[in-house]
């Protein structure tokens, strides 16, 4: 009976290390072949999950001039790409009948200053009734504003360039004639640019003025210049349903030029922002368990972890989560589905984020 005894515990001693080296087995099994998942980090910045938009370059100050009187043309002393410096002469009319109006209004004043001088003489010896004398003064204020009309017109034949800039399209020609006001030059400015994007009204609440931008030319080799929101519009494009969002930027030593095509990326240094109080991770990434709450798989320490987080707020990229992670953890994105709590897994980083 005690061999029996003895034997059977011998066996039973056996079994149990049997299995539990199967065990070991099977765990070093699991432990050699991790699954591979994508991750996204966590990062509370929207630059990461931004998107990418192209816009248009203008400058924030555009000069049509005119004529302020009518006439032919008869010189325009620019060409489109000119320099102008505030002041100097772009085009000017025919003024020959301003200047003879000019010259007989100016005789005209000279001979009411001299009837003024002379009966003034007979005004201050009581010598001259004051209906006469009010006549005279009336005359003379008359003749000076005459005067000063006719030469304004003469200057007015000459326009000249009211802002430092470059002129950017010449809508007259030499031998047209204009009426008042029309267009003949237009200028824009190099010191203040704004590059133009169309934001979908569905991310037009992510944007905000004084919000910083990133900006880049790649035909001029410019990949990152810092700009900032300088104004939205409130009403939406009626056709696109998108809104124009202009971003101050650098001139970039005079390179960017009105018109050039840009890149813009928006980031978060508004903290009214909704993007900034949580992160967008993708829909398939944030799961809902058998018990109704939210949660994502975590990395940690090359193993899958359930992380339960607050997600009730839907972006058109995503979900954005608003509690339960924190900057650095690894979300897994792709492959969530192989994983359970504590597999180890081999994690690749997103495209977006390489």
């Amino acid at each position: 009976m005690k061999t029996l005894s003895s034997s059977l515990c011998v066996a039973m001693l056996v079994a149990v290390e049997t299995l539990f080296s199967g065990c070991s087995h099977t765990e070093e099994a699991k432990v050699s072949s991790p699954v591979k998942v994508v991750v996204q980090p966590v990062s509370f910045s929207r630059q990461g999950n931004s998107r990418l938009f192209s816009g248009t370059v203008e400058s924030s100050k555009n000069s049509v001039v005119s004529f302020s009187v009518p006439g032919t043309i008869t010189e325009i002393f620019v060409e489109e790409g000119d320099r102008v410096a505030k002041g100097q002469p772009l085009a000017r009319v025919k003024s020959g009948n301003f200047v003879n109006a000019s010259n007989i209004a100016d005789a005209e004043l000279a001979e009411a200053r001299d009837a003024y001088a002379r009966l003034k003489k007979l005004h201050d010896a009581d010598a001259l009734p004051e209906i006469k004398w009010v006549e005279v003064q009336n005359k003379l204020k008359q003749a000076e504003n005459a005067a000063e009309i006719s030469r304004r017109a003469v200057a007015d034949a000459t326009i000249h360039s009211p802002v430092n800039g470059v002129v950017s399209r010449k809508i007259a020609n030499v031998g047209q004639t204009v009426i008042l006001a029309e267009p003949v030059i237009e200028l824009v400015t190099l010191g203040d640019l704004m590059i133009a994007v169309s934001v979908p009204e569905g991310e037009i609440g992510d944007v905000a003025e004084g919000q910083s931008a990133k900006v880049g030319f790649h035909t001029l080799g410019i990949d990152s210049l810092h700009g900032y929101v300088n104004r939205k519009s409130v009403v939406a494009d009626p056709l696109t349903r998108a809104y124009t969002v202009k971003i101050s930027i650098p001139t970039a030593d005079g390179r960017i030029l009105p018109g050039m095509v840009g890149e813009v990326v928006f980031t978060d240094t508004v903290s009214h922002n909704r993007q900034a109080d949580g992160v967008l991770l993708p829909s398939q990434s944030v799961l809902l368990g058998s018990d109704n709450r939210t949660f994502v798989w975590i990395v940690d320490g090359g193993k899958a972890t359930r992380r339960f987080v607050k997600a009730d707020e839907l972006s058109s990229g995503g979900v954005i989560v608003t509690t339960g992670l924190a900057e650095g953890d690894s979300v897994i994105v792709a492959g969530m589905q192989k994983v359970g709590t504590g597999t180890p897994v081999r994690s690749e980083l997103s495209s977006t984020f390489k």
